[in-house]
């Protein structure tokens, strides 16, 4: 039978201050319904005071009104406004005239609200990254400058803000090149080049988008490397690593964009290869000065050695937490809370994989076109019934609600992902055999999700 993830269902051990009185947690942003209402309903049950800052129309008021958070914090503009000090002001401001009482952690959820996340949570004199750690992290050429200054990498890339600039690093570039923005999330506007002349042509491109128009936006061109990409989660606390995780981690780039496309545990590669992907990490983000919560990177193994692709200060997306969760028993939500609020995780340096003769394929379906969701939920039951008997299958879930815009692989842009697909098998052949069959199927049938529609001609 179709295998559920017990995360609603488990029973979780209130995380409690020393007194045993609820701690109280802010998260920033309430991030999409479909990808974050499990977040929100597992911090409940860990019986944590949530508090939302999020616009008046946000749909987690309809969570306050289920009593799954304690507070949304309505604040108009914090979805738009630029991440800053005087918006961090005036989210520190509507919080304590909600008369919330003592904030005792700040949930970094969300790369949008990384860097106002760390400001609040530094005003409120509680357990965080530093907002000029973070600042290393989410704006990628100071990443890249950080790791080159500490001798961990070297490589050629060049920060660009104007079309000159773009015009004498291009000429200089070793090609295959990346660009892409030096701030930024789900490789949006990351695209390949291998010339000079294709680089000044996709620059030119980005610069239309009404994001990319300003002149202080920077871009970043540096060479291509090659090899077998990872996926790293580290636990840090108090300035140390006390877990590491590494998963193979799939990554379509046989076109101009580089998007993700699944994730594999336990990871293929040799031990001394994995060793060293994870030895780099951990050095890397204390180079950085990263020093709490489960931290997020993508890396890759190069014929020079491990090269950093991004760091994140904050839990991976996607299939992370559902890994995490089948190989380890090891719920990362609970485990970023504890570790924001003092609560020592420790033990987690003993962990070990709780699924030793398993390996899990975790996929994504993409839209094929773009347009506006409808009739998920049917959807995904479908799918559901259709697999409900395969020993295989772990999980189907949708990524996107009804109602969502959508971005098609067919308008050659970054995809939009709808749909994730996780197996279980003995083997990875097994496993990703299984995958495959199931994101096949839905594959066939995604314009009941995200219809075409036909002009008429007149």
């Amino acid at each position: 039978a179709l295998a559920c993830l017990f995360f609603a269902a488990k029973a979780h051990m209130a995380l409690t201050l020393c007194d045993g009185s609820p701690a109280t947690v802010l998260i920033v942003g309430s991030g999409p319904r479909a990808r974050s209402l499990q977040m929100f309903e597992k911090m409940h049950a860990l019986g944590v005071r949530t508090v939302v800052v999020d616009t008046p129309s946000s749909w987690v008021a309809d969570l306050e009104q289920a009593g799954i958070i304690h507070k949304h914090v309505a604040l108009p503009g914090v979805a738009t406004d630029s991440q800053d000090a005087e918006l961090a002001c005036r989210i520190v401001e509507a919080v304590q005239d909600a008369s919330i009482g003592e904030i005792h952690g700040v949930y970094n959820a969300y790369n949008k609200y990384l860097l106002i996340s760390s400001l609040v949570g530094e005003f409120f004199g509680v357990i965080t990254n530093s907002y000029d750690a973070v600042k290393q992290c989410v704006f990628k050429h100071k990443t890249r400058a950080c790791l080159i200054s500490a001798g961990l990498e070297s490589w050629r890339s060049c920060s660009i803000t104007t079309t000159t600039e773009m015009e004498e690093a291009a000429a200089l570039m070793q090609y295959p090149a990346v660009l892409k923005p030096a701030k930024g999330s789900g490789s949006c506007g990351v695209v390949r080049v291998d010339s000079s002349e294709e680089a000044l042509a996709e620059f030119a491109k980005l610069k239309q988008l009404s994001w990319a128009r300003s002149d202080d936006v920077v871009f970043i061109l540096e060479e291509y490397v090659d090899g077998p990409e990872f996926g790293v989660e580290l636990v840090m606390q108090a300035g140390e690593v006390v877990f590491h995780s590494i998963m193979d981690a799939a990554k379509q780039t046989s076109g101009a964009y580089f998007q993700g496309t699944g994730r594999s545990c336990p990871s293929n590669e040799s031990l001394a290869v994995q060793m060293m992907v994870v030895s780099h990490c951990i050095t890397s983000v204390k180079a950085l000065g990263l020093t709490t919560g489960v931290i997020d990177i993508d890396v890759r193994h190069s014929q020079f050695g491990p090269r950093i692709i991004e760091i994140n200060a904050r839990m991976g997306g996607g299939s992370v937490a559902t890994m995490h969760q089948l190989m380890y028993a090891m719920d990362l939500v609970e485990v970023h809370l504890k570790t924001i609020l003092g609560i020592s995780v420790a033990g987690l340096a003993r962990s070990a994989p709780a699924a030793l003769e398993s390996c899990f394929e975790a996929g994504w379906v993409m839209s094929p076109h773009s347009g506006d969701v409808k009739d998920m939920g049917p959807f995904v039951k479908s799918l559901e019934l259709m697999f409900q008997s395969h020993p295989n299958v772990v999980s189907i879930v949708p990524l996107v609600d009804d109602g969502a815009s959508v971005t098609g692989y067919r308008e050659a842009a970054l995809p939009s992902s709808l749909i994730q697909v996780v197996t279980r098998a003995s083997t990875k052949d097994v496993a990703m055999e299984c995958l495959n069959m199931i994101l096949c199927a839905a594959e066939e049938r995604l314009a009941e999700v995200v219809p075409v529609f036909v002009l008429e001609e007149e």
